[in-house]
């Protein structure tokens, strides 16, 4: 049996899960690699917008895992361009479309 790993996820973990999904690898084959759950790799990598985007999409220049603008609780999240600083989840709501 696998050994949870419940440490939060850091920017550089973000960073490697994006990096073996765009190599190919599956949710159960990142989640041996880094020590996590299988629902915990396809929850963080859908909660990051890892898993809407096609591996073609994500080797594009300028996807990055950024950190989102959100005052209250900014968080990393898939970036597809420079000028997107904020991710789908705060975009829609009430206190973002408020701004």
């Amino acid at each position: 049996m696998m050994k949870e790993n419940r440490e939060p996820w850091t920017k550089t973990d973000f960073d490697a899960l994006v990096q073996v999904w765009i190599d190919g690898k599956t949710t159960a084959e990142i989640a041996g690699e880094t020590g996590r759950t299988k629902a915990a790799v396809a929850t963080y990598g859908s909660r990051i917008g890892l898993f809407g985007l096609t591996r073609e999409e994500l080797s594009e220049p300028g996807v990055f895992v950024r950190t989102c603008i959100n005052p209250f609780e900014p968080h990393p999240f898939v970036s597809t361009g420079i000028h997107n600083r904020t991710c789908t989840a705060c975009k829609n709501t009430q206190v973002f479309q408020a701004a």
